[in-house]
């Protein structure tokens, strides 16, 4: 036989032999919604939980405020804490924008305990912010009044040298991303200034399951300058604190933008630092915070009485 009739000859039988099979990969007599249904069996809800969901960093986050020249923002919290956990020459490069990051292992001075204490003033007292970060994920977290200020000239100095910027409407704000590392978290923060109109953009979507897709979301917001020349990044073990604050002294800068603000109906500035600390955490649960009980007046209630049959 020709070898052109041979070649048609096997490429007819194989068609014949898928057509004859289908294009199923699938072991005949398989269930695959069986073996989807498996997965999680003899789980509990809060074992199923913790394997959907991702894995989270908790996040404690205290912002203390008080007049630049008190000496418990400016110098003593300052004094117990080590700013060689950032290499030389970023420590340098974070100093010449105003910029302060160190690390707590310890307690710190009562005046600043004070400050910090659930047990201060009415008025005076800090209510933290609880944030459950995803493994690897960041989160803005703002740090100015609520109302922006109209314009502010900064004068940056970064990889290319010092440059001065102008903004409109800036809002300050850090961008914190968290991961396990070994017993330890490891976080990343990064200055950010948003700035100008609102409008509305694409976003990627956060707090997504292992198992989903990346997804985009619509959001209403400023736009968002990052200085990633000015990262830090961080190893935070159990019982340490994060600092994050600025060199008052510095007017113009980026870190005294981020870090000081004028008292309402006054001409006093005021100085803010960041107090953070962070944990690994479950699905369902946050450290620092205790389990909230249900109320007692809870009941069944019928499916009747929402306006609603029973199946």
């Amino acid at each position: 036989m020709p070898m052109h009739r041979l070649s048609r000859a096997l490429a007819c039988v194989s068609i014949a032999a898928v057509l004859a099979v289908g294009c199923s990969l699938v072991k005949p007599g398989a269930e695959p919604d069986a073996a989807l249904s498996s997965i999680g069996t003899g789980m509990d809800k809060e074992q199923l939980a913790e394997l959907l969901a991702p894995p989270r960093i908790a996040l404690k986050v205290m912002i203390a405020t008080r007049p630049i020249d008190e000496p418990a923002l400016r110098d003593l919290a300052w004094s117990v804490a080590d700013e060689h956990v950032i290499d030389p020459d970023r420590r340098l490069r974070l100093e010449a924008n105003g910029l302060r990051v160190a690390v707590v292992d310890g307690t710190l001075p009562p005046e600043v305990e004070e400050i910090l204490s659930p047990d201060a003033p009415q008025g005076e007292r800090i209510d933290p912010i609880y944030i459950a970060v995803p493994e690897g994920h960041a989160t803005p977290i703002q740090l100015g009044p609520d109302e922006p200020v109209e314009r502010k000239t900064l004068f940056l100095s970064l990889g290319g040298g010092a440059v001065g910027r102008d903004y409109e409407n800036p809002r300050p704000a850090i961008r914190v991303s968290a991961s396990r590392s070994g017993g330890s978290v490891s976080l990343r923060i990064v200055p950010e200034i948003h700035h100008g109109a609102e409008q509305i953009r694409f976003a990627p979507a956060e707090n997504v399951g292992p198992f989903e897709p990346e997804q985009f979301v619509m959001r209403e917001g400023q736009q968002e300058e990052s200085f990633r020349d000015l990262a830090a990044s961080i190893s935070l073990s159990p019982g340490q604190i994060l600092m994050i604050g600025c060199w008052p002294d510095r007017p113009g800068s980026l870190g005294h933008f981020l870090f000081t603000k004028n008292e309402p109906k006054s001409d006093r500035q005021l100085q803010s630092v960041v107090f953070l600390w962070a944990s690994p955490t479950g699905a369902t649960e946050i450290p620092w915070v205790g389990p909230i009980a249900p109320p007692n007046s809870l009941r069944e209630v019928e499916p009747s009485e929402l306006g609603v049959d029973r199946p």
